[in-house]
């Protein structure tokens, strides 16, 4: 019988070892499985205190960030044959009981859950097409364009309820663009309303003041002067679209763009059919004997985009480069609640109280999560979604 083993990879700087420390204590107040790190203890600023390390010797002209990359890429040769393996990122955080049953949900090659974006917003942080940098730009000029128009009574709002609020409205109104006949439904909805357009049950804005309140009457959030924005900043605002555009009509808020697919055909000669493919996370996957050569594929694209100023050091451009090269674009993802990503910018994220579950998408969904992913914000202890996996922590034990 082939055992089944859980792996993180870890090697460098204190805080990420500090964090394999705690995500290992999380998972093993649940697992009955061995749990194996993959590291390079030469490179370790502190010692790593767990009874199974498999010590690699990584190339030395290699960073930190590029030797753990080389070896979370590289397990199929360096973790003995034979064995189901669930590799685990050291800020994924096991909060169920349930955890060991993540091995039942292996399908060959190998199974990766999906990413909370799809491939055209990954695409800028995984190659440097200076679309970020451009993005910036754009941005720091909006910005300070409205600096002087905020209204002071927006400095008020410190109440982290009606921050949430906030956020939760800024999400509908995220939805209602991505939808074009929402978007139609809610314009007329909003030229036939007079001096207060109702969105829902829970926001109205007042039309006058370009105030947005609960439906209670708490104010929330204040718009801008849009005509003196254009007039400074040189963008357009389209009513039609809610959106703010550049000289080139580009949403200067639409983080996406074709250049990741761009890259790996070049790079790799792989054509991507569907450019806004949902690609995978890279954090949570299941593998054994039947993956090596997916993931000796993956080992090698790596490598070779170290060698390349075109691209990041990271290992998803090249993951979503090799799922295409084997014909797995279609291929079954692991169910969000084997890897919840806790994103810290996404205003969707937020908690079910009633149940004590989570949702990434304001409730249309609820979650509760067995492994949780808290990929940026580690340890914030002013955000509630932190405080929420710490409390679940200390309920569990």
């Amino acid at each position: 019988m082939k055992n089944n083993i859980f792996v993180f990879v870890v090697c460098g700087d204190k805080e990420h070892i500090d964090t394999l420390h705690f995500s290992i204590k999380c998972l093993l107040k649940f697992t009955q499985y061995q749990i194996f790190v993959v590291t390079d203890v030469e490179r370790n600023e502190i010692k790593i205190i767990h009874d199974k390390i498999i010590d690699i010797k990584t190339p030395t002209n290699y960073n930190h960030h590029q030797a753990s990359i080389f070896l979370k890429t590289g397990l199929h040769k360096f973790l003995p044959n034979g064995n189901n393996y669930c590799y685990l990122d050291t800020d994924v955080i096991a909060l169920s009981a349930s955890c060991d049953q993540i091995f039942d949900h292996f399908i060959a090659p190998i199974r990766f859950a999906p990413d909370h974006c799809t491939l055209q917003k990954f695409s800028p942080y995984a190659v440097n097409c200076g679309c970020l940098n451009k993005w910036s730009k754009d941005r720091d000029r909006f910005n300070i364009a409205i600096k002087e128009m905020v209204n002071k009574n927006n400095e008020k709002i410190v109440d982290n309820y009606l921050i949430d609020k906030q956020k939760e409205l800024q999400f509908e109104l995220e939805l209602i663009k991505k939808t074009r006949i929402k978007k139609i439904l809610i314009g007329l909805k909003y030229l036939t309303s007079f001096s207060k357009f109702k969105l829902n049950q829970s926001f109205y804005l007042d039309k006058i003041n370009r105030v947005w309140h609960l439906s209670s009457g708490e104010k929330i959030f204040y718009e801008f002067n849009v005509t003196k924005i254009e007039t400074e900043t040189g963008f357009r605002y389209s009513r039609i679209k809610q959106q703010w555009l550049n000289k080139d009509g580009i949403n200067i808020w639409d983080d996406q763009c074709n250049h990741l697919a761009e890259f790996i055909s070049k790079t790799f000669n792989i054509n991507i059919r569907k450019p806004n493919w949902q690609h995978w996370n890279g954090g949570v996957f299941l593998f054994n004997d039947l993956s090596y050569k997916f993931l000796d594929s993956w080992h090698l694209k790596t490598l070779k985009i170290f060698e390349l100023s075109d691209w990041k050091t990271r290992d998803q451009g090249t993951l979503i480069a090799t799922a295409w090269e084997f014909n797995l674009s279609r291929h079954p993802v692991l169910d969000k609640k084997w890897n919840f990503i806790a994103d810290f910018q996404n205003n969707g994220l937020v908690l079910d109280n009633a149940s004590g579950g989570i949702s990434d998408n304001n409730f249309n969904n609820i979650y509760h999560p067995i492994f949780v992913h808290v990929y940026h914000n580690w340890g914030n202890n002013e955000w509630n979604i932190w405080n929420w996996i710490v409390n679940k922590i200390k309920i569990l034990k």
